[in-house]
């Protein structure tokens, strides 16, 4: 069947935007019918946690994003459709990926099997930096096809330049105006950035007809004394409106076998007072200041606990030591040591 169609889509319709949204029905409707005879068991509620206003899609529909999601940096394709088939089975409802991770087809199978609608559940992804616009377009269109969706709720320039440095002020601009193109189109329903420091969203700010509605770096417990250049200029974004959104926020790129937001003495401490796990303590630190999170794991227990960080609050004494602590650093950038300050 799906063979015979794509034979009369091509035959029949020249453009190819409107074989592919075509294609893509199709795909939805086959994919909700073994849906409906496999997975008939699994919940199919929306997000039950808080959420974050992101403002105004293309059709004036307000977009709000779970505090919580699940992050799959690191994950293949096939373990990240794991990972997020057992998340949204556990009632996760927002998932982030990117064009630079390869597992968005992972990504986009788990949401077509879990049953749940599609307006229900909130997908970030990326495409890279320093693209010339043309480039950054078609990045943007092959996010789609390998998610399968006709939508993305969130997506965001990856960083301010390419692996290789390449980037400037010229093609980040260029970068932008690719992401308003696709947001006007209605294919995105809110656009943001990554990695971005002060200078860098200046540079967008200069052209942009559209806000830039968050602002994806690393900051975790550790970070809460750290300057601009560690934090990615933390203030100027919230100065200017931009949500602050953490990846990373257990240290990941910290090195292996670092497990200081995790079993680390501070919030161990911490956690036993409230009966939670260092984890749900070093997630909890950042919520309770505003910034959503993003976790990564394919691991049940871990998934739970991520998911029991809303029904209890962390006192002053408690905030004002992990605002206070200054391990670990961030890490994981460009230098190692530093944000993202540093990248032309």
């Amino acid at each position: 069947m799906l063979f015979l169609y794509i034979y009369v889509c091509v035959l029949f319709f020249t453009n190819a935007a409107t074989c592919r949204g075509r294609f893509h029905d199709l795909l939805d409707k086959v994919g909700n019918e073994l849906v409906a005879e496999t997975d008939e068991g699994m919940s199919a509620e929306p997000w039950q946690g808080p959420w974050r206003y992101l403002g105004k899609a293309t059709d004036g529909k307000e977009v709000y994003m779970p505090y919580l999601g699940l992050g799959t940096w690191g994950y293949d394709s096939d373990r990240a459709y794991e990972a997020a088939k057992l998340a949204l089975g556990l009632g996760y409802r927002h998932i982030d990926t990117a064009y630079g991770y390869n597992n968005q087809e992972g990504v986009g199978k788990a949401v077509r099997e879990s049953g749940i609608p599609r307006e229900y559940i909130f997908i970030t992804s990326k495409i890279p930096g320093g693209l010339l616009l043309g480039e950054a377009i078609a990045a943007l269109e092959t996010n789609l096809d390998q998610l399968r969706m006709k939508y993305m709720d969130l997506v965001l320039l990856h960083f301010p330049c390419d692996e290789n440095m390449k980037g400037g002020r010229k093609l980040r601009q260029d970068d932008w105006r690719a992401l308003e193109k696709f947001y006007k189109e209605g294919k995105a329903k809110a656009i943001g950035v990554s990695h971005y420091c002060k200078r860098h969203v200046q540079d967008i700010l200069e052209i942009s007809t559209l806000p830039i509605a968050v602002n994806q770096v690393q900051y975790h417990v550790g970070m809460g004394m750290a300057g601009p250049n560690a934090t990615d200029d933390k203030k100027y974004m919230e100065q200017q409106g931009i949500l602050y959104q953490s990846f990373s926020p257990l240290c990941g790129p910290c090195g292996k076998g670092h497990d200081e937001l995790i079993k680390g003495e501070l919030v161990s401490e911490i956690g036993k007072k409230h009966n939670k796990t260092g984890a749900q303590v070093s997630l909890k630190w950042l919520i309770q200041h505003g910034i959503p999170v993003i976790p990564k794991s394919d691991n049940e227990e871990h998934l739970r606990n991520n998911l029991d960080i809303f029904d209890w609050q962390l006192g002053l004494v408690d905030m004002f030591k992990l605002d206070s602590a200054t391990s670990p650093a961030v890490a994981g950038g460009f230098s190692g040591t530093s944000g993202d300050c540093d990248i032309p």
